[in-house]
């Protein structure tokens, strides 16, 4: 039962992560011909209404997913089936409340926040993505409630169709209204965003409607199923700490959106410089720095529910089990991303925009990219188990630091835009450190540093050295191919390294679709321990 209910969790995890690398895609797809478009200046104006955004969608319903998607499992391992169904009425009702109220604050508060961060032709945008705040709204209580099911297909179906929402209606709108102006063009792609929601909103109510019957079959009177208002006292309660500490790099990302701008202009660049330069960090560098992070989103979206069923079921054993998986799974995957996308920093943003004045950025914020997936992980744990307070003391920490660092390395003009992820290295490994000596304490995790640190860094170490060699020898064959070459070739070498070190463990192996079958072929090849 063990080894199914943790198939389970990777499966789930699986499935997230391939419709997050699809998205990403259609993302890219989006994004590129948009910086064509637009322009640095047409980003800055993209990037400030988008981040306005960010802030007041963090602020509505970054913990309550989570918060539903724990109630739920927790619900449905104690066998109260109609207490599931009350959870996602109070949830939806609570949520469809708070998007309204968001989207209000949005649309009517638009000249204020624009005139806030210092950028009043924002405004138009941020208008124009205040419709989006109802739609994800409603799609987070969806989503959890599918979430703490176990049931990951729904929210990576709705995911999919809102980013191809975004890019059909994004760029449409751009290209139509760019001729009243790089603003106007720059809220026009905006508004993709909203369309982008509603089309996912609308796929996870047909597919509610339709597993409706299957999903409450069992369901009936239960007098153990608590009361609504107990329920949504518990979701407010479990959500609050979580949204607080979600909301504090969101803040972050909005001080720094109008400090980074302000120091620039200290160190002795004009305003209109200062726009581009964060335009070029934010619409070029942060778009791919944010890409392996976001595939990783799933393993904790679906370690959530796993975790928590595990805990409130008293088997802890299990939930430490699947907590060590998820951190060991996290830095294979994640560390030869922040190498791959470090060295090759310049060749990526010259493929992708054909332009690289980006490039001494992004080769910073790559090598935030582990740090920044294992505190995702990490937070995750933490919440499964209850102790949701305690990654928003660490994210509190992290982002006052991160807040300073920023204000003195941007405002030295010899270092100035590339301060900004220096002090994202330092926010995400204060608080990664701050999680990992938490978790063991509470749930006992072992760290093993031949698993978690040695194995995979040397074979990091090792694809490292393959990348820049490949890069030199396809350089003169173009770009596509002294980028494609490099990354192929590398990530074979990293999986030999890694086999080659029995850096994978057989339970590993194990959870994968058809793993069984591929873990005996690997155990007679002797590369599995």
């Amino acid at each position: 039962m063990q080894e199914k209910k943790a198939s389970s969790f990777i499966s789930g995890a699986a499935v997230l992560m391939a419709a997050n690398l699809l998205v990403k895609l259609i993302g890219l797809a989006f994004k590129v011909p948009l910086t064509y478009l637009i322009g640095e200046d047409g980003m800055g104006h993209f990037s400030d209404a988008y981040t306005m955004y960010t802030w007041m969608f963090v602020l509505a319903t970054a913990g309550l997913p989570v918060a539903v998607s724990k109630m739920v499992s927790e619900s449905r391992a104690l066998g109260r089936t109609e207490e599931v169904r009350r959870i996602l009425r109070v949830s939806l009702l609570f949520l469809f409340v708070l998007g309204l109220l968001g989207t209000g604050v949005l649309f009517f508060g638009a000249d204020r926040l624009s005139t806030l961060i210092g950028n009043p032709k924002a405004v138009i945008g941020i208008r124009a993505i205040a419709p989006a705040m109802l739609f994800v709204s409603l799609m987070s209580a969806f989503r959890g409630f599918f979430q703490g099911q176990q049931d990951m297909v729904p929210t990576a179906v709705s995911e999919v169709a809102e980013a191809l929402g975004k890019l059909v209606f994004g760029y449409a709108l751009a290209y139509f209204f760019l001729s009243y102006g790089v603003e106007v063009g720059a809220a026009g792609a905006v508004a993709g965003v909203s369309c982008g929601a509603a089309m996912g909103f609308l796929a996870l109510l047909i597919l509610f409607l339709v597993k409706k019957r299957k999903l409450f079959a069992l369901s009936g009177p239960s007098s153990t199923a608590r009361s609504s208002k107990s329920l949504f006292k518990q979701l407010i309660i479990i959500a609050i700490p979580i949204t607080i500490g979600a909301s504090v790099f969101s803040l972050t990302s909005v001080i720094d959106m109008a400090m980074i701008k302000h120091n620039l202009v200290s160190a002795g660049f004009s305003a209109t410089e200062a726009v581009r330069l964060w335009g070029s960090y934010s619409g070029y560098a942060v778009p791919i720095f944010n890409m392996p992070p976001t595939l990783l989103t799933a393993v904790s979206i679906s370690l959530v529910p796993a975790i928590a069923s595990a805990f409130i079921s008293g088997k802890r054993e299990r939930a430490c089990g699947n907590a060590e998986s998820a951190i060991r799974i996290t830095i294979l995957f994640a560390l030869p991303c922040s190498a791959g996308v470090s060295l090759l920093a310049s060749p990526i943003l010259g493929l992708i925009y054909n332009n690289t004045n980006a490039s001494s950025m992004l080769m910073i914020l790559g090598w935030a990219i582990v740090f920044v997936s294992l505190v995702q992980i990490t937070n995750a744990i933490l919440q499964s188990v209850g102790k949701v307070y305690v990654p928003v003391l660490h994210m509190a920490i992290g982002g006052v630091v991160k807040v300073a660092v920023n204000y003195f390395l941007v405002s030295n003009p010899a270092i100035h835009i590339n301060g900004a992820p220096v002090g994202t290295i330092v926010c995400y490994v204060l608080i990664l450190a701050l999680n990992l000596i938490s978790i063991k304490k509470i749930l006992g995790v072992r760290y093993s540093l031949g698993d978690m640190l040695i194995r995979p860094l040397f074979s990091t170490l090792v694809m490292g050295g393959v990348v820049l060699l490949l890069h030199q020898i396809t350089h003169p064959l173009g770009r596509l191919l002294s980028v494609a070459v490099p990354i192929c070739g590398g990530a074979a070498v990293y999986l030999v390294m890694l086999f080659c070190v029995r850096g994978i463990r057989e339970e590993d192996v194990r959870l994968l679709p058809k793993g069984e079958a591929l873990a005996r072929i690997l155990k007679r090849a002797k590369l599995l321990r």
